[in-house]
């Protein structure tokens, strides 16, 4: 019966329109989606002459996903990148974004109306139909990787090693989680109920050795913190909240590679582990979520060696 039933599930994973995409994630140098249990795999975006992709985001609705895409490679001048919203059948590219600022992670409004990114080391918002910006902030360090709360009120976003927190205008900016030379801070993201932002957090010793990469969950409330407790070899390379009962996780470190990115679904309360991606030589990382069960993703390209569901020990 457990045999039966193992190959029942192989055959799910092999039928491409029983299920909906919700997740989507970075997987060498493209843009994939796939299910929740890591099954049907598909190419969204490729590359194109050789130049990435990066952080692509669901919009709020489910029907696009923001992403960075690098700009022509000019000779003798630093690649940038623009950001670019496509349709989440694959249809409708466009560059929302001008000009040849260098531009970083974006994130959605709630009312799917503007994202908030990052250009020249400060965070603005646009309008994606007016092209109108917004500057939120003027700092001499890096900001960076910034978060907007699905209650539309926060900005969370890292401002060198420390994840800060401003009102969506702008307001009220502040350190949230102040970071220092023992431990830095990144890529802050929003539990759903806007209560709570989860970062990824690298800590040094004294010597300055690196002695972990750790998620941390943060109430913003209560100022309480929560270390995931993942594998002791796992470094981590991003994290999101997949609903409020699970993480989806990028990390390293599985079976003792420290060189493979891979996705994993984290729950909450038990700690299960389950490995949603698995691609032989490319590493699969920048996962995000959406909360919408009407998805249909209009396959490119079918991946191989994605959906193995293994439950990893913590």
């Amino acid at each position: 019966m457990v045999l039966q039933r193992s190959i029942f599930c192989c055959l799910l994973c092999l039928l491409p329109t029983l299920a909906h995409a919700k997740i989507v994630f970075k997987s060498g140098s493209d843009i994939y989606v796939m299910d929740d249990d890591g099954c049907n795999a598909k190419m969204l975006v490729k590359k194109v002459d050789g130049r990435y992709l990066m952080w692509p985001v669901w919009s709020p609705d489910g029907k696009q996903i923001a992403f960075l895409r690098q700009r022509p490679i000019v000779p003798k001048q630093t690649p940038t990148d623009a950001i670019f919203i496509i349709n989440s059948d694959g249809t409708g590219e466009f560059r929302v974004t001008e000009g040849d600022d260098d531009e970083h992670i974006a994130s959605w409004s709630p009312d799917g109306k503007h994202l908030v990114f990052v250009s020249q080391y400060d965070a603005w918002t646009i309008d994606i139909a007016t092209k109108a910006l917004r500057r939120l902030t003027h700092t001499v360090s890096l900001t960076a990787q910034v978060a907007w709360s699905p209650d539309g009120k926060y900005i969370a976003y890292r401002e060198g090693l420390t994840i800060n927190l401003m009102r969506a205008n702008g307001d009220n900016q502040r350190a949230l989680v102040p970071g220092d030379r023992f431990h830095w801070r990144y890529s802050p993201r929003w539990s759903p109920n806007s209560q709570a932002v989860v970062y990824y957090e690298v800590t040094f010793n004294q010597q300055r050795d690196l002695v972990s990469k750790k998620a941390v969950i943060h109430n913003i409330k209560t100022g309480k913190r929560r270390i995931v407790q993942t594998p002791d070899n796992w470094s981590i390379h991003s994290a999101c909240f997949m609903g409020s009962k699970y993480l989806l996780i990028s990390a390293k470190g599985r079976h003792g590679n420290p060189d493979k990115l891979e996705i994993y679904r984290y729950h909450l309360v038990t700690g299960k582990i389950v490995n949603l991606t698995n691609t032989p030589a490319v590493d699969d990382s920048q996962p995000d979520w959406v909360d919408d069960d009407v998805l249909s993703v209009s396959p490119k390209d079918k991946k191989s060696n994605v959906g193995n569901t293994k439950a990893v020990k913590p």
